[in-house]
């Protein structure tokens, strides 16, 4: 054993290990900061870059005259300073972005460049090439590529269609609540300057073929052939799945099928990244090998493992071309040819300088790779896999057993699931704290599931694949008899995947770290792995230790035994949301926003986001205003996730399929649900009174769908605590506040107004102000949009009363925090 134990040591762990012993790894460190530091803590884009490159010259420049020891320190310092100047933003200029400020139809002209993507509302989604853009009598000549949804009528089209379209150009933008997703930055590392958007599809002229640029040419001259003969001879199900692992393309993978492969933590599975190109590269070079070693001659002349890596280079390089050639395979590949380069050199022991290498040549090439999602999670997984499989591998394997097992298949077959379970426990283990960052999810069966599916993907369906994709253009019967036999395999993986995503418990919602607790989850690991070689690594761990147990405790205060009400209403675009964290930890959400149109599901991405972030595992109290759209779609997530002990509305029915999903979820979670005349006169919670004010308990509920009547008949809650109050109307109109304003007159008083309707002129009349009198109004809209929310006139009432307004279209999130003596805003962009 000990043996063993000596033979895997950590970076920087034990007597062998220095500083400096394996420079690139410093290196890699320092320039990975240098980027770092200049894009999220250095004014972004300002500044002279004279400024960095006269120190980098000199530093340059008199690195040869240093003393020996002070070398390696100059040549970080050389790498954080080149990080620093390669780390600025430098964008090119777009022409499109100054239009979306017009709110202007333009006329757009440009060539597909991917398949469309058909969602399962049938929104039509693909990326182009703008080429020209056409407003009035004025010609903009472009040279970018932007994102187009199709709303209606999708057109079949293909990458390398020129067409032309009016649409109204849109910038990207955020929700910019607390722990939301930074889509913006997402789509500015896609190379997507904005999006554009075509209400019906009738509308896109097609203009023939169009000129796409050389690699994208090449890339689907060899795609377009293979795509033909995967749609001719698959079923719909197993087309969609081959063109996401062979052609890498995910346009059909619908949002069922996707949530199988998340459930069973198998989603790397979809997208053609270091697993796939990995898998081929393992089973090209042990092929090429074998090959060799048939020959007695050629052994002896040449060394096999050299040779095999160099060929193996050829068809890792083609199954990247083959799937497409984006940006995550592009960077797998990198990291699979540093290490064929480090086979081919003698010095794969190396694992650790390799992988350095190849991040190196990865920031290089693209510094804003180091913050892609796709780079993080590659990068982060080999790392696991190198620091923690041999530990893994010497518990889980008896000492001797290679001596007992011998050379038999047998022997080699349980080396095979040995490394494979060890490579997936590692993986999976040292990748958790950012996938709960990231997807906010923990897979349960994510070991067995990737013990029973990887190998028949790597030995079986990919590689029958990509035979079947080379031979179709020599030989179309033999690449139908190989695609087919892929598709048994792809079948039998299937199967197992609805096994294990069909266990009740195989995947859990969780909380979301933030970086500072992820940083100690990996500080644990560190101080472990040198525990016993290391005085320091034992303060270390007691030291972590008590960190963790502080930053536990501090949350459990807050979620559970804070005596603050909080109130923070969410930015969910053109609807409404608003958390209510009472004193002594219980929550209520009021609405939870959502779009009519598109498949975003804005309680999924937006609004529970936002509630892991805070640590908040479960909603007491979920509270719907009116069953229409931007109001009720995105309590359908939050129903099943975060198991709601009652759900309050108003009593209406419609006939929306959002809406009996939603009632179908509150049956089958058995959540108690509650009217108007339920709530009675109000409850208490922790010293918060909640009152139900609208509607009266003995109106007669709405059956239909005129909007406007739904929206008098919104519920409204008051909620007041150490003397301030808060209302929350939904979209009552002035119909509406004159019936409220009749009923219960003086006690819609209120410090804290959530603005009727967005802001809209049909509410907020100057009766209703007047009464509620209100210190602070926040308008929860988005500016530009249909509706003109929120208008001038209400804005202008609202002033006019000295009533501070907080727009969350551009204050992002408002927090409102009652304490003793205090009420305290925060909002998330604005401070």
């Amino acid at each position: 054993m000990k043996k063993n134990s000596e033979a895997w040591a950590p970076p920087y762990g034990g007597k062998r290990s220095r500083l400096f012993h394996r420079p690139l790894v410093p290196i890699l460190i320092s320039f990975a900061l240098g980027i770092i530091i200049t894009q999220k803590i250095l004014v972004q884009g300002r500044g002279n870059p004279a400024l960095l490159l006269l120190p980098l010259t000199a530093s340059t420049l008199t690195f040869p005259f240093l003393p020996p020891r002070a070398r390696p320190w100059a040549l970080m310092l050389i790498f954080f300073l080149t990080g620093l100047l390669l780390g600025r933003e430098s964008h090119s200029s777009s022409r499109l972005i100054p239009l979306t400020d017009l709110n202007k139809t333009v006329i757009i002209q440009g060539t597909v460049l991917e398949v469309p993507r058909v969602l399962d509302d049938g929104t039509t989604r693909f990326r182009l090439w703008a080429r020209e853009a056409v407003m009035g009598d004025n010609t903009f000549p472009l040279d970018e590529d932007i994102a187009v949804t199709v709303y209606t009528h999708g057109p079949g089209l293909e990458p390398g269609d020129c067409i032309r379209f009016p649409a109204r150009p849109r910038s990207f933008r955020n929700f910019n609540n607390p722990g939301g997703y930074d889509y913006k930055g997402a789509m500015r590392l896609k190379g997507l300057t904005c999006r554009a958007s075509v209400s019906d599809g009738r509308r896109i002229v097609p203009m023939g073929p169009g000129a796409l640029p050389f690699s994208e040419s090449l890339v689907e001259k060899i795609r377009r052939p293979v795509r033909r003969l995967f749609k001719e001879e698959l079923s719909p199900r197993n087309y969609d799945l081959f063109r996401a692992l062979i052609l890498g393309e995910r346009q059909g993978i619908h949002q069922d099928l996707r949530e199988l492969f998340n459930r069973t933590g198998l989603g790397h599975m979809l997208a053609v990244s270091g697993l796939h190109i990995g898998l081929v590269a393992w089973a090209a070079f042990f092929l090429f090998k074998w090959l060799i070693s048939r020959s007695y001659r050629l052994t002896l002349e040449i060394d096999a493992r050299k040779i095999a890596a160099l060929l193996t280079v050829l068809p890792v390089i083609g199954y990247t071309l083959l799937a497409g050639f984006h940006v995550s395979a592009q960077r797998a590949m990198i990291m699979v040819l540093a290490f064929l380069a480090s086979i081919v050199l003698g010095r794969e022991r190396e694992v650790w300088s390799t992988l350095a290498m190849a991040g190196l040549i990865i920031l290089f090439l693209d510094p804003n790779a180091i913050f892609s999602l796709s780079f993080q999670l590659s990068f982060l997984a080999v790392t696991g896999i190198l620091y923690m499989m041999p530990p893994i591998l010497n518990i889980i394997r008896k000492e001797g057993s290679r001596e007992q097992m011998g050379k038999t298949i047998l022997a080699r077959l349980l080396a095979y699931l040995w490394g494979l379970a060890a490579i997936t426990v590692a993986a999976t283990v040292f990748l958790l704290p950012v996938t709960c960052h990231y997807f906010h999810r923990i897979s349960l069966v994510s070991v067995p599931a990737n013990l029973t599916t990887v190998p028949i993907l790597g030995l079986w369906i990919i590689p029958l694949g990509l035979v079947s994709a080379m031979i179709s253009f020599v030989s179309p019967w033999a690449a139908v008899l190989f695609i087919h036999m892929g598709a048994w395999g792809l079948d039998l993986m299937m199967v197992l995947i609805r096994f294990w995503a069909g266990i009740p418990w195989a995947s859990i919602w969780t909380i979301t770290p933030n970086l500072f607790e992820i940083s100690l989850f990996y500080s644990l690991i560190l101080c472990l792995s040198l525990f016993r070689g290391h005085r320091w690594a034992r303060i270390g761990i007691i030291l972590t230790a008590g960190l963790i147990l502080g930053d536990t405790a501090y949350w459990v205060y807050k979620v559970r035994f804070s005596r603050d009400l909080e109130v923070t209403f969410l930015d969910v675009g053109q609807g409404n949301a608003a958390l209510v964290a009472f004193p002594g930890g219980k929550k209520m959400l009021i609405d939870g926003g959502g779009f009519s149109r598109g498949s975003f599901d804005v309680g999924k991405m937006v609004v529970a986001p936002t509630l892991w972030y805070k640590k908040i595992g479960r909603i007491d109290y979920m509270v719907l205003s009116h069953p229409q759209a931007d109001h009720m779609n995105g309590l359908r997530f939050i129903a099943k996730a975060f198991d709601p002990g009652e759900f309050w509305y108003n009593g209406d029915q419609v006939q929306t399929p959002a809406f009996r999903e939603l009632k179908a979820i509150i049956r089958a979670e058995k959540i108690r649900e509650l009217l108007p005349g339920d709530l009675g006169e109000g409850l208490d919670i922790n010293g918060a009174r909640v009152e139900v004010l609208h509607p009266d308990p003995r109106a007669r509920p709405a059956t239909g769908k005129d909007g406007r009547w739904l929206n008098n008949n919104s519920l409204v809650i008051r909620i007041t605590y150490r003397g301030r109050s808060f209302l929350f109307p939904g979209d009552i109109e002035e119909p509406g506040e004159e019936v409220l304003l009749s009923n219960v007159g003086e006690r819609v008083k209120s410090d804290v107004l959530l603005a009727p309707h967005h802001g809209s002129r049909t509410s907020s009349s100057i009766r209703f102000l007047r009464m509620v009198r209100p210190r602070i109004c926040v308008v929860s809209s988005r500016e530009g949009g249909a509706g003109n929310f929120p208008h001038k006139t209400v804005l202008e009432r609202l002033r006019r009363m000295g009533c501070r307004v907080f727009m969350i279209s551009r204050s992002g999130a408002v927090e409102i925090i009652v304490g003793e003596d205090r009420l305290e805003v925060k909002t998330y962009l604005e401070g």
